[in-house]
């Protein structure tokens, strides 16, 4: 039995001893996989297994962050319905520890503490936590149903929407491309296809494109 499938065997009791705030989830990042394939107390972030990883784990696996650790603790995640989650990350890896396999995840709802802090803070005098600034170190971690909604939050973050695709240059859509690539969009399956789509060119166009990319950093470096 490999490591995913170990994993995997503890996810629903992790769940349970943590408690129903407590969000346990395995993403298989193992290629032609790339999905979570077991969550226990999902309700927090309205995921279910199947579901993409997310932004901050295919920007982590696009810049390699798990060869120089085996875990992330501590940053902040968010979920659709804008409540702040207490985010941690373990990197699982092969027995070389040259192969990332997946990542197990524990976000935990702190938004009942949260509550009840700021009663506390408020009755005391003494500010709110709005003020104290979470680490710089992680961008929030976003969560997503399915990989049409990353695809057009990075479109968005970069201004790009509506019909101005059509109208895009060729070093507008390299400058697109890059971006979508140091968020790791092209590890998903499908993706290319659908961001062929949506800068409405073809997938030829488009691997072309990424070659252009990859030519370039070859070339800075």
């Amino acid at each position: 039995m490999d490591s995913i499938e170990v994993t995997k065997s503890i996810v629903e009791f992790l769940g349970k001893a943590c408690g129903e705030n407590c969000e346990i989830v395995l993403q298989d990042l193992r290629e032609g996989k790339m999905e979570i394939v077991a969550i226990a107390n999902g309700h927090i972030s309205g995921r279910t297994v199947g579901a993409p990883p997310t932004d901050l784990a295919l920007r982590m696996m696009a810049q390699e962050e798990w060869k120089t650790r085996d875990y992330v603790c501590n940053y902040e995640g968010k979920t659709r319905d804008n409540r702040h989650l207490h985010a941690s990350t373990f990197f699982l890896k092969n027995e070389k520890k040259d192969k990332l396999l997946g990542m197990l995840c524990v976000n935990i709802d702190t938004s009942k503490y949260t509550q009840l802090s700021e009663a506390v803070l408020k009755l005391a005098g003494l500010g709110s936590l709005k003020d104290i600034k979470p680490s710089e170190e992680f961008q929030a971690e976003n969560f997503y149903e399915n990989m049409e909604e990353i695809i057009k939050s990075v479109l968005r973050e970069m201004g790009v929407g509506g019909q101005t695709h059509h109208r895009l240059s060729q070093e507008e859509r390299l400058t697109i491309i890059e971006r979508l690539m140091e968020h790791g969009i092209f590890l998903l399956r499908g993706s290319v296809s659908s961001v062929a789509e949506k800068l409405h060119c073809s997938e030829a166009s488009l691997y072309r494109y990424i070659a252009m990319v990859n030519k370039r950093k070859t070339y800075k470096q």
